[in-house]
């Protein structure tokens, strides 16, 4: 069924493309941003586009939530549709080469490196399921060093440097850490991470350009959601 649908959006946005999108040139928005009573930079249109309708609705199914970041880039049809196929086809076949401890471990950092509350409240809920420890939350964070949480294994902290330094600006890579990589994992794995990588932080810097606030997926204190915004509130 999840192939079907898939398979049903790669049709439609070569089919209807050019239904889905116009060149009209909008109004400004107008008005003040206001981060704290504001959900978003922008709401989302009245109505959403017809095509994108089946996609958001199995995307609320799946978050258990309706997803605000979906709505406001139901926009602009053929990003959406973009966006929603990076994260399907990416995670998906990240899936079948990486254990799925490890690629928990990789989204919760780079949320965490961005920072984004939105993107750490969503890829931590139900850390603890992942034999995912405080210990390793703190490091995750920056708090600790990778290398001292002697219960990540040796691919584990490869990975997890290899995708903090990606996520820096600008990226400087050094030679140990390529080499543990290539010494660590295979070909696809690599290709895996590193894809990973530049999806969540695709989706992560997407999130905060666009303002949207945490949406509730966990309460636990110890991720300190509130420490990691990235908003700079302007000095009087």
């Amino acid at each position: 069924m999840k192939n079907i649908f898939i398979l049903a959006i790669i049709v439609y946005t070569f089919l209807f493309s050019g239904c889905i999108s116009s060149n009209k040139q909008d109004d400004p928005v107008g008005g003040a941003y206001d981060e704290i009573t504001m959900e978003s930079l922008v709401e989302p249109p009245e109505k959403i586009p017809f095509l994108l309708r089946p996609a958001l609705r199995i995307a609320d199914k799946k978050a258990k939530k309706e997803v605000l970041p979906g709505r406001v880039l139901a926009w602009t049809s053929k990003i959406a549709i973009s966006s929603g196929l990076l994260e399907l086809y990416v995670e998906e076949d990240a899936a079948d080469y990486l254990d799925r401890r490890l690629i928990k471990l990789l989204r919760i950092k780079i949320s965490y490196m961005v920072p984004s509350q939105f993107a750490v409240d969503i890829n931590s809920q139900n850390y603890e399921n992942f034999s995912i420890t405080k210990e390793e939350i703190r490091a995750l964070q920056g708090i600790k060093e990778i290398n001292s949480v002697s219960s990540f294994t040796e691919q584990e902290k490869t990975a997890l440097k290899y995708a903090q330094e990606l996520s820096k600006t600008p990226i400087m890579l050094e030679q140990i850490v390529l080499d543990n990589l290539r010494h660590n994992f295979s070909e696809r794995e690599i290709v895996s991470i590193a894809s990973l990588s530049a999806k969540v932080n695709y989706w992560a810097r997407l999130i905060e350009a666009l303002r949207i606030k945490p949406a509730g997926y966990t309460d636990d204190p110890i991720l300190n959601l509130k420490e990691y915004s990235s908003f700079v509130k302007e000095e009087n």
